[in-house]
């Protein structure tokens, strides 16, 4: 029951953190472009963020209930962030190799803000918060 608390509360801080990181960078870098690309960049970050925060949550649990350790925590989550830090650099590549890679639009840089960096804390958050409470207390379950 413990370690389902802990995992749940550091996903939910990390979903929190992630849809409060989004906001706050459309609130201080408002998108000046067509507004239907800006609206969809919105509506895409509003729907990948809970769906990482979801893996984060079945990639945590799945370390936390096998193995417990500092070691899975890292693996859980190392994998769903490599495949995530992958498959954008493949995007991102495909489309700068169409353009010139010095021609960075403004739309690269709300996708970055409203996107991939709420992504990533959805993953890193939970990560900080069970690394540390793991090697604070050796194991989740103990205690």
């Amino acid at each position: 029951m413990r370690r389902s608390a802990v995992i749940l509360l550091a996903c939910a801080v990390g979903l929190g953190t992630a849809f409060a990181f989004a906001y706050v960078a459309g609130l201080m870098t408002p998108c000046r472009g067509e507004q239907l690309t800006c609206s969809m960049t919105k509506i895409i970050g509003l729907i990948y963020i809970p769906v990482f925060s979801a893996v984060a949550l079945i990639a945590f649990s799945i370390a936390i209930f096998w193995k417990d350790t500092i070691q899975a925590v890292n693996i859980a989550a190392a994998v769903p962030l490599g495949v995530f830090l992958l498959f954008i650099a493949y995007v991102k590549w495909s489309e700068f190799s169409v353009r010139e890679f010095h021609d960075i639009r403004e739309r690269d840089i709300q996708e970055l803000l409203q996107v991939v960096l709420p992504i990533v804390l959805t993953l890193t958050v939970p990560w900080v918060a069970l690394h540390k409470f793991v090697s604070r207390t050796g194991k989740i379950s103990h205690g």
